[in-house]
């Protein structure tokens, strides 16, 4: 995982206590009933949507892929040159070796 996901990810964490702690969990504490389900609860339950969905997103971005299933981020990268066929010859089989004798 790459240091900048380490930090979003933390910067995820302190976003989400703040967000539900009490200075903002107050302001949601009202007797609306959006769908008919209390505010506080649809709060909660969005927030905590949004934490899992972000969080997700993070450790996508931040997976590592093999070399021959490039990823988001290598697509865009520059591939090395091939390397020459050892016979010179493109399209050869490369010699046999003979069988080594006991």
């Amino acid at each position: 995982m790459r240091q900048q996901s380490k930090e979003s990810i933390v910067i995820l964490f302190v976003v989400g206590a703040l967000v539900l702690n009490y200075p903002l969990l107050d302001l949601f504490d009202r007797a609306l009933l959006p769908l008919g389900i209390p505010l506080l609860y649809l709060y909660l339950y969005l927030v905590w949507l949004a934490i899992i969905v972000l969080l997700i997103a993070i450790v996508e971005r931040s997976e590592l892929h093999p070399p021959d299933q490039p990823g988001p981020l290598h697509e865009s990268a520059p591939q090395p040159p091939p390397t020459p066929d050892r016979s010179g010859v493109r399209g050869s089989d490369p010699p046999s070796r003979p069988n080594a004798q006991r």
